[in-house]
C-alpha cells in the first residue's frame, strides 16, 4: 500500500519550488483566479492521442498549473461526479480518487449523482478521512429533523475579499444513482436553498458569493443551473456539472445583476478557469474560459503529484491481475462476432442489465464490447478490459413501435459497432441484400418479429428498456432513445462484474448458449 504520509511530505518539499509556464505573461495578475473541473468520472491520469497531442488533462497537470498562477488568490472547485467512473474511481470505492483530490488541494466540491454510487456512508467517510469539503445545502436526513449530511458552504476569507461558496445537488439524484444509496435523503427546492445561501453568505460578509453545483444547463436537468441562476439574485457565479457541457454564459437573474455559469465539459478534456477583476465601482467584472488539454502542454506535470500517482496506478494495477473468478468456457466477444450476430457475452452483459434494473429488456451497441473472455482464471482487470469505457446504464420507458425501430436501426448494420447485443427479446430477423447507390452490395437485417416475455411487441404498448449512456445520447446513430426521460444505474462494468461473480456456472453457460436471435436467409 502507498506510504500516504512519505507522500505529503514530498508534495510539501516539491510546493517549495515554482513551476512557471513555458511563456508567462506580463499583464498584471487577476484579482481573483478560480480554477474548476467537473463530471471527472475517474479519468485521472493525462492521456495524449495518436499524435501525441494532449486530450485529457490529469490531476498532476492540473496541479502545476494552479501553482503557476501569479494570483494572490485561487480557489479551485469540482462541481461533482468525481469519485465514480473509471476503474481508478471505482476499485477501491473511490479511494484513489478521493486521496488524490486531496493532494492537489481543491477547496470545495459539489456533490454530484454518482458520487452517492458506493451509498451515503461511504461519501461521508472518504469525505471526512481525506478532508474533502463536499458542500450540499439542499441535501437532508428526512428522519433527523431535516439534518443537513454535509457542510452546505464556506467563506474563503483573503484578507481584503471574502468569498462565500456553497452547494447544490440535482434532485434528480433520487432516480440517477440506485435509489438504495441515497435512502433517507432529501434533496430539498435548488432555488430556496440558493436563496436562503445567498442571504447566509450576504450576513457574513461575503464580497462574492459562489455556487459549485451538479444541477446541468440541459433543459433535461430542469431546474438547471441557468434557472438558479435566474431566480435567485445575488450569486455572481455557478459552477456547474452534470450535463456534461461546455457552457460559459451570462444569465440575467430576477434583479439588477447578471450571473455567470460555466461548466467544463467531462472526462477531464478541458479545464475550467474565470478571472476575477475589481471595477473601479468596488464590483466585480468576470472572463471564463475553457482551456483544452491540449492548450496546458506547456505545463510540466508536478514532480511529487506524478510520483505519487505513479505509485497509485501500480498499485491499481496489481490489484487487477488479482483472480476473481473461474470460467470453465469461453464467452465470446471478439469484434467480428459482436458487431454481426448475438454472442454468448453479448447476452450475459445485457442479461446483468435486466437482472440490475428490472428492465423488461436490455440492448447495448455492439462496439461497446471490447474483448471476449476466455475460459480458465478471470482477473478482475481482464473483466475491465471487456467494457472499459465506464459508461452507466439508463433506464428509460419505450413504445414497442420505436423500440423495433432502435432494433432494426442496429440489425442493419452488420459490422458495425451499432450491431444490436441484447437480452430479453426474442427476435425473428430476414436477411437481405441491399444495393448501394455505388452498386455496391450489402447483406442487412430486418426484424420480422419481436418478443418480450412471450409475447409479440405492440407498435403502442410500452416497455422499460436497459441501455447505455452512449446509445441515449446519440452513439451509433441510436437518436431515438433521446426523446424519452431516463432513469441513471450504476456502470456497466461494476453491474456485469457483480452478475458473472455471483452467478453459478449452470446460470451463466444457460444466457450464453440461449438462442435469441434466428435470422432467415432470403
Amino acid at each position: 500500500m502507498v506510504n500516504l504520509r512519505k507522500v505529503l511530505l514530498r508534495m510539501t518539499l516539491a510546493a517549495l519550488t515554482v513551476i512557471l509556464p513555458v511563456s508567462a505573461s506580463c499583464a498584471a495578475p487577476h484579482e481573483l483566479v478560480i480554477f474548476y473541473t467537473n463530471d471527472v468520472h475517474g479519468y485521472a491520469f493525462e492521456e495524449k492521442n495518436a499524435n501525441g497531442e494532449l486530450t485529457r488533462v490529469g490531476y498532476d497537470r492540473l496541479k502545476a498549473v494552479v501553482d503557476a498562477e501569479e494570483s494572490p488568490r485561487k480557489l479551485l472547485l469540482d462541481a461533482g461526479d468525481v469519485l465514480h467512473g473509471q476503474a481508478f474511481a471505482t476499485a477501491r470505492r473511490g479511494e484513489l480518487a478521493a486521496l488524490v483530490l486531496s493532494m492537489v488541494g481543491y477547496d470545495a466540491l459539489a456533490v454530484g449523482n454518482h458520487d452517492f454510487d458506493y451509498g451515503q456512508e461511504r461519501l461521508l467517510a472518504l469525505a471526512g478521512k481525506y478532508r474533502l469539503n463536499f458542500l450540499a445545502a439542499n441535501v437532508t436526513r428526512a428522519d433527523k429533523k431535516d439534518a443537513l449530511i454535509l457542510p452546505p458552504y464556506l467563506v474563503k476569507d483573503f484578507g481584503d475579499m471574502k468569498v462565500g461558496v456553497f452547494g447544490l445537488s440535482t434532485p434528480k439524484t433520487l432516480t440517477a444513482t440506485n435509489p438504495r444509496n441515497v435512502a433517507g435523503l432529501q434533496f430539498t427546492d435548488p432555488v430556496a436553498s440558493a436563496r436562503n445561501m445567498v442571504k447566509r453568505l450576504k450576513s457574513e460578509g461575503a464580497d462574492l458569493i459562489v455556487a459549485v453545483t451538479h444541477m446541468g444547463s440541459e433543459p433535461y436537468c430542469e431546474p438547471m443551473s441557468q434557472t438558479i441562476a435566474a431566480e435567485v439574485p445575488g450569486i455572481d457565479l455557478i459552477v456547474d456539472g452534470h450535463s456534461h457541457s461546455e457552457v460559459a454564459i451570462n444569465v440575467k437573474g430576477s434583479g439588477e445583476g447578471e450571473t455567470l455559469v460555466v461548466s467544463s465539459g467531462f472526462y477531464f478534456q478541458n479545464l475550467g478557469r474565470v478571472n476575477v477583476d475589481r471595477k473601479k465601482d468596488g464590483g466585480f467584472t468576470f472572463s471564463a474560459q475553457i482551456l483544452p488539454a491540449s492548450s496546458l502542454a506547456a505545463f510540466d506535470p508536478d514532480p511529487a503529484m506524478r510520483e505519487a500517482m505513479g505509485v497509485l496506478k501500480s498499485e491499481l494495477e496489481k490489484e487487477l491481475r488479482q483472480v476473481i473468478m473461474n470460467l470453465p468456457f469461453d464467452l465470446d466477444g471478439s469484434i467480428e462476432k459482436v458487431r454481426s450476430g448475438s454472442t454468448g457475452l453479448g447476452r450475459v452483459i445485457c442479461a446483468s442489465l435486466v437482472e440490475a434494473t428490472g428492465a423488461d429488456a436490455a440492448m447495448l451497441n455492439g462496439g461497446s464490447i471490447r474483448d471476449s473472455i476466455a475460459s480458465g482464471d478471470v482477473t478482475k482487470g481482464e473483466l475491465l478490459s471487456v467494457l472499459p469505457y465506464g459508461n452507466y446504464i439508463y433506464l428509460i420507458e419505450i413504445t414497442g413501435k420505436d423500440l423495433i425501430f432502435a432494433l432494426n436501426h442496429g440489425l442493419r448494420q452488420p459490422g458495425s459497432g451499432a450491431f444490436p447485443q441484447f437480452w430479453g427479446m426474442e427476435v425473428t430477423a430476414k436477411k437481405t441484400i441491399l444495393t448501394g447507390a455505388d452498386g455496391s452490395k450489402n447483406e442487412v437485417l430486418t426484424a420480422e418479429s419481436v418478443k418480450i416475455g412471450g409475447q409479440l411487441v405492440r407498435d403502442d404498448a410500452k416497455y422499460v428498456l436497459a441501455i447505455n449512456d452512449f446509445l441515449y445520447s446519440g452513439g451509433d446513430g441510436y437518436e431515438i432513445f433521446a426523446k424519452y426521460g431516463y432513469r441513471e444505474f450504476a456502470t456497466l462494468e461494476e453491474v456485469f462484474r457483480g452478475f458473472v461473480t455471483e452467478r453459478g456456472e449452470a446460470a451463466l453457460r444457460s444466457i450464453s448458449d440461449a438462442r435469441i436471435l434466428s435470422v432467415k436467409e432470403n
